[in-house]
C-alpha cells in the first residue's frame, strides 16, 4: 500500500517558510541525482537506506510525499518535522504537531483534530500508527499446564484461534493441531482444555500419540495418550519414556539444534544399528527430513531423541 502526506508549519493559519538548511541536510543525502545548489527542484524522487521510495514536491513553504510505503521514508518525515517545527498531515487522517502550542496557528479546519506527539516521541513508527492504527493483541488466557508437553506452543502443537472449540463449543482463545487418533473425532478444531481434562478423548475416544516406548504406570500412559498435546511426525509418533516415567517433548530438532544435547545424539547412535551414523546425524533437519524429536528426562534432566523420515 502507498501513501502520501504533507508537511507543513502554520503562523497566524498560513504556511510559513520551512529551514531550507534541515530540508537540505535530511533529503539531500537521499535525493536521487542530488540536489541543485540553491532552491528546490519542482518535484525530485527520494530513496530511503531500505530502498523505500518517494516523490517529494514543494517548496519552502510546505513538501508533499507521495507514492511511498511505510519504512525510512517515514523516518525522515519524521526527522524534517522535528528539526523544522512542521506538523505532518497524512492524508485522511488529523495532522501531527510536535507542540500544543501550534494548534493555534493552525487554519480552522485542521484545528480541533490535530494530535499533538512531543518531539523526541515524534518516528517514523509513530507517524506510521497514525496513518494505519494496529488493533491491541488479544491477551488470551492461560494453558493448562501439560507435564509432558510442557511448551506445545513452542512446538507448533497448539496455536492461537478465535474459532470456537468443536468439541465443548466454547471459544478458547487456542486450538491443538496436533494429530488426533480416532475414527469419530474431527481433523481439526479442538481446543487444548479439552485436550488436558480429557473432554475430546472421552467424546470421541481418541489419543493424541501412536504410543509409548517403554514400561510405565498406567496412569502415565493414559495422561499422556489422553491428556497431553501429541505432535506431527513423519511416521507413526511415539512418546519416549526414562527413569520409569514418561519425558517431556521439546520439539522437533535437526543436527543443529542436537549439537546442544550430546546425551540425546548418544541416545541416538544407539539406536543406529549400522554404520554411517555420523552421515545420517548431519542430514537431520528440524523442518525437514529426515527429523529427530528432541525429549527430556522429568527426573534425571537426562535428553533422548529418536528420528524419522518418510
Amino acid at each position: 500500500m502507498s501513501y502520501s502526506l504533507c508537511l507543513y508549519r502554520f503562523v497566524g493559519e498560513e504556511p510559513a517558510p520551512l529551514d531550507e538548511t534541515a530540508i537540505r541536510d535530511v533529503l539531500g543525502p537521499v535525493t536521487v541525482g542530488g540536489m541543485p545548489p540553491t532552491g528546490f527542484p519542482e518535484f525530485w524522487d527520494i530513496e530511503a537506506e531500505d530502498g523505500g521510495e518517494a516523490e517529494v514536491y514543494g517548496d519552502g513553504l510546505g513538501l508533499s510525499f507521495n507514492r511511498f510505503a511505510t519504512g525510512d521514508i517515514l523516518d525522515l518525515v519524521a526527522e524534517l518535522a522535528r528539526r523544522t517545527g512542521a506538523g505532518v498531515l497524512p492524508q485522511d487522517c488529523p495532522m501531527i504537531l510536535t507542540s500544543e502550542a501550534d494548534r493555534g496557528h493552525l487554519p480552522e479546519s485542521l484545528r480541533a483534530e490535530a494530535v499533538v506527539v512531543a518531539p523526541e516521541a515524534l518516528t517514523g513508527r509513530a507517524i506510521q500508527l497514525l496513518i494505519s492504527p494496529q488493533p491491541e493483541p488479544r491477551r488470551r488466557p492461560a494453558l493448562p499446564s501439560f507435564p509432558y508437553h510442557p511448551s506445545p506452543v513452542a512446538t507448533g502443537s497448539v496455536a492461537p484461534s478465535d474459532a470456537p472449540c468443536v468439541c465443548c463449543g466454547q471459544e478458547r482463545g487456542w486450538v491443538y493441531t496436533g494429530p488426533v487418533h480416532s475414527a469419530d473425532a474431527p481433523d481439526s478444531g479442538i481446543c487444548p482444555y479439552c485436550v488436558a481434562f480429557g473432554k475430546a478423548a472421552e467424546r470421541y475416544d481418541a489419543t493424541f500419540t501412536d504410543g509409548i516406548e517403554g514400561d510405565v504406570p498406567e496412569d502415565v500412559v493414559t495422561a499422556i495418550l489422553r491428556r497431553t498435546p501429541g505432535f506431527r511426525t513423519w511416521q507413526s509418533p511415539t512418546w519416549l519414556t526414562h527413569c520409569g516415567d514418561g519425558a517431556a517433548f521439546l520439539g522437533a530438532a535437526g543436527a543443529k539444534e542436537l549439537d546442544r544435547y550430546p546425551d540425546a545424539v548418544d541416545h541416538l547412535r544407539r539406536q543406529w544399528p549400522e554404520d554411517g551414523f555420523d552421515d545420517f546425524l548431519a542430514a537431520l533437519d528440524k523442518d525437514g527430513r529426515p527429523t529427530a524429536y528432541l525429549f527430556r528426562c522429568r527426573h534425571c534432566a537426562t535428553h533422548l531423541a529418536y528420528a524419522d523420515f518418510t
